[in-house]
């Protein structure tokens, strides 16, 4: 009976953990959602997309590039 009582406490635990991170990964969500100036970036480059405006970065340099220009 004690092993079965171990074995449904690991499991209830192990649920336990999964939902504080979904609760995390809805927080995150959250915060994202209601920030307006994000909201308007993320339907701006969807925009650009759909009309095309975007490249493909294909090297690591071009990766570093890219970032390095963001950030000057």
């Amino acid at each position: 009976m004690e092993i079965i009582e171990a074995s449904v406490g690991k499991q209830v635990i192990s649920r336990l953990v999964q939902i504080q991170e979904e609760i995390a990964e809805l927080i995150d969500e959250l915060e994202i959602l209601s920030d307006e100036e994000v909201m308007k970036d993320i339907a701006e480059s969807k925009k650009d997309f759909e009309e095309g405006r975007y490249y493909t970065l294909k090297t690591d340099e071009e990766i570093e590039q890219f970032f390095s220009d963001l950030v000057k």
